[in-house]
């Protein structure tokens, strides 16, 4: 609920526990509105009002009124299948969305009666002071009271790879000082009044949308026609038939017989069966490749697809941030692998090149490893991945320096940090301070090539700088997020932290994206081959030309990964797309 939006008078008591109780009682759990679970006989009842199994149904009571049990059995049977085979799917499906459902964050950490406690995130309220760290999930839409270089991934509801800075507003309104539901932090730490739980919250109003119930499929509509029409025709020529004997002399009994046995002649009892199959077979495809079908027409639906719209980061990208190309004045070279497996090269010139080939590329990424506070975790029993720790785009400059053969744990044993200058929105930049084994100390910076690049933070003369502001611009206009990288070697650490960052050396650059998935031209293919237009918004750079050249088209980004389908009856192009 949004109500009592002002903070606790002390922030650092939050609410008390009677007050957090009474306010849960009020405006319920933090819990996102659901699909009530529906019960075993509205699933049958559901799947028999289907018009054609309706016209069924009336075929096997005529049938059993002239005691053709055979007939009869034959039909009853047609129906008992189709209904099974349409129930099994929808409850197979109902279980798995359900376990996803579960796999959300269950507990939240919050400030009550003055003490941090862990609360289940079902009994979060409006009001609760909750405690942010590293690797949290957001359980609620709250407004930030305090942070210390906070970066949360919004990936999940806006679609945006680059997380985004968070910081004590200056206004309310400021949307750099909200958090919402369901996003992650990636660094730092920080406090936040809850400002929105359950239905109310961002993620809330988009589960809302996803409650509300579907209308009939083109399939459907058709089957539902076509039983009408037999139903209306069958019935229109059993009534002639039995009009035209009884008017004839026949028996009345011999009649309604005839009519019986051709109304039931004119029904397809396969029909219903072979669509039904067919459809179970079509999902039974996509559950292999991950995609979940909770009705068994949603199927048919696709076939029906003219407008696909869907989020960039994770459904045409690979969802992670690679280091593929860097720069230092003495050239270029190009980063390969996927992901953030340590595994790949480092090409120059058009050949894989060692870390004693290279000494300019090994400052460079000695450096980035060094100013940098992310971590990756090997694969273990529990996961076959690499696991990144902390901001995706630190991660993925600790696994560029790997693949050269650079060792994180060594740099950090013989260059112990010092001291540290955070990152923010503003400055653009990070710094970090490092003991050297003479004593002396190493200052390394990275940050944004138009807050970098120019004196009194570098002292290399104006044509290097101008050369590295160019390239930078290249690669920022093929879609790349560059970073330039500087560092100096003094005596002693300044006390002055603006001073630690004056008088620095370029390293070079490094340029980072979100890859695209190596399966998304050939989907983006199929789908214009089945009649389904991409679009691509010229005004928004959400690739680079390299890339949109690749892929060809680009749908809008979204703040859900979700299909927003338009149905057209006279076409049904089809096209597979993997999740």
């Amino acid at each position: 609920m949004t109500s009592d939006l002002a903070p606790p008078k002390e922030l650092h008591r939050g609410l008390s526990s009677p007050e957090a109780a009474a306010r849960l009682a009020r405006d319920g759990g933090n819990i996102l509105p659901q699909r009530p679970t529906t019960p075993l006989w509205r699933r049958v009842l559901t799947q028999l009002r289907d018009p054609l199994v309706l016209v069924l149904l009336a075929a096997a009571v005529f049938t059993l009124a002239t005691r053709d049990f055979t007939d009869a059995g034959v039909i009853l049977f047609v129906i008992v299948v189709n209904t099974t085979v349409g129930v099994i799917q929808e409850v197979k499906a109902e279980r798995a969305i359900t376990a996803l459902s579960e796999l959300t964050a269950p507990d939240a950490r919050v400030v009550r009666d003055g003490t941090q406690r862990e609360v289940p995130a079902a009994d979060l309220v409006v009001g609760d002071l909750l405690v942010l760290a590293e690797g949290d999930i957001v359980p609620a839409d709250a407004r930030i009271v305090q942070a210390a270089t906070l970066l949360v991934d919004e990936a999940a509801l806006t679609g945006e790879s680059a997380p985004v800075d968070k910081r004590t507003p200056a206004h309310p309104d400021a949307a750099d000082g909200v958090v919402s539901a369901g996003t992650v932090v990636v660094r730092g730490r920080g406090r936040a009044v809850v400002t929105a739980t359950g239905p109310a919250s961002a993620m809330g109003r988009i589960a809302a949308m996803l409650v509300t119930e579907s209308g009939l499929t083109p399939l459907q509509r058709r089957l539902a026609g076509v039983g009408r029409i037999l139903a209306g025709v069958a019935l229109v020529l059993c009534t002639v038939v039995l009009s035209l004997g009884l008017f004839r002399g026949q028996p009345v009994e011999l009649m309604i017989v005839t009519a019986i046995s051709l109304f039931v002649a004119a029904v397809p009892e396969s029909l219903p069966a072979v669509v039904t199959l067919s459809l179970a077979l079509g999902a039974r495809r996509m559950t292999a490749r991950n995609a979940l079908i909770r009705r068994l027409p949603a199927v048919e639906t696709l076939g029906s697809v003219t407008v696909l719209a869907t989020d960039k980061t994770g459904t045409l990208t690979e969802g992670t941030m690679v280091v593929r190309q860097l720069w230092t004045p003495h050239g270029d070279a190009l980063v390969t692998g996927a992901g953030y497996s340590p595994d790949g090269d480092v090409n120059r010139d058009g050949r894989t090149v060692g870390p004693a080939e290279v000494p300019d590329l090994v400052d460079l990424l000695t450096a980035v490893a060094l100013c940098n506070d992310a971590a990756l975790r090997p694969p273990d029993g529990d996961t076959a991945s690499w696991l990144p720790v902390g901001d995706p785009t630190e991660v993925a400059l600790l696994t560029a320096a790997t693949k050269l053969g650079i060792d994180r744990a060594a740099l950090q044993d013989e260059l112990p940090r010092q001291a540290e200058v955070p990152f923010d929105s503003d400055r653009k930049r990070m710094t970090t301070a490092h003991r050297l084994p003479s004593g002396a100390v190493r200052i390394v910076c990275k940050g944004a090539p138009e807050a970098l690049l120019h004196p009194p933070y570098l002292t290399d003369d104006a044509d290097l700088l101008h050369r590295a502001a160019v390239r930078a611009d290249e690669l920022a206009g093929a879609g790349y997020r560059v970073l330039a990288v500087a560092q100096v070697d003094r005596r002693t650490l300044p006390e002055d932290t603006g001073a630690r960052e004056h008088g620095l050396r370029l390293l070079g650059l490094v340029a980072i994206l979100d890859p695209p998935r190596a399966t998304a031209a050939a989907t983006i293919a199929a789908c214009q081959q089945a009649g389904i237009t991409p679009v691509l918004n010229p005004a928004h750079r959400l690739i680079g030309e390299p890339h949109r050249r690749t892929l060809r088209a680009h749908a809008h980004s979204s703040a859900t990964a979700a299909a927003i389908v338009r149905h057209q009856p006279e076409r049904t192009p089809t096209c597979s797309k993997r999740p």
